[in-house]
């Protein structure tokens, strides 16, 4: 499966199916928690979204990816950058730590592995980012800021004006949600790891070992994060 992401956002996107034009998923992000619909609503949800209420809102986020039918099937709740509540139909993670394991992260000099609870793992590198599966055999690719022509995504002749396009293989149709829940992290991850933006358009060039460093520290960050969320104190989803 080809998708076609019609915003450089991914908070804020369509993910639409080349081969058919349908779109498969959308997400939007709001400043609060987004209503779920009455048939999804649980009693855990409900009061997560309450307490999401006290903070200021520009603390305090949630992305929601809608389905064909424009009902939520999945959020993400943001503090900051950091997701600290995510939902995937009806199953509630405290953050990214019940979704990807930290323990097994690789930090090598121009590359990290990002493996997932359902055994696939991201590879993302400065200008690369690339779905393994538990052989390490490559499911999926992201092609960014990419032309469609001929049916295939290629580089835009100019910068930033292409849109990006995730190419999934034969997933599960019961996995395919949650990868794409996944993508929508690993992105914002990715951007903090290696500043692609600047890297990939060249606003500001840095030297390798320079991103080496950004990308050792921003991971420690991020591990030290798994250990706030996997810590004992008291879950928001215990109201």
């Amino acid at each position: 499966m080809l998708l076609k992401l019609t915003s450089s956002d991914v908070r804020d996107t369509a993910l639409v199916d080349c081969a058919t034009g349908d779109v498969v998923y959308r997400t939007s992000t709001s400043d609060r928690a987004r209503p779920r619909s009455r048939a999804s609503s649980t009693s855990s949800w409900a009061s997560t979204s309450r307490s999401q209420e006290k903070l200021p809102l520009c603390d305090r986020c949630t992305t929601a990816v809608l389905d064909r039918e424009g009902q939520a099937v999945a959020e993400i709740v943001w503090e900051g950058r950091h997701a600290s509540v995510i939902r995937i139909r009806e199953d509630v993670l405290k953050g990214t730590a019940e979704l990807f394991d930290a323990a097994f992260v690789r930090v090598l000099p121009d590359e990290t592995f990002l493996p997932t609870r359902m055994e696939y793992t991201w590879r993302i590198t400065p200008d690369t980012l690339t779905l393994l599966d538990d052989d390490d055999a490559v499911i999926g690719r992201l092609y960014a800021d990419c032309a469609f022509i001929n049916g295939r995504p290629v580089p835009s002749l100019q910068p930033r004006t292409g849109l990006d396009y995730l190419e999934l293989g034969e997933l599960p149709a019961d996995e395919l949600l949650e990868v794409i829940v996944s993508y929508l992290l690993v992105s914002t991850l990715r951007d903090r790891l290696y500043s692609v933006t600047t890297y990939v358009y060249g606003r500001r060039k840095r030297p390798l070992a320079t991103l080496r460093t950004h990308a050792t520290r921003s991971l420690a960050n991020l591990r030290e994060s798994f250990r706030r969320t996997i810590s004992p104190s008291p879950s928001p989803l215990q109201h």
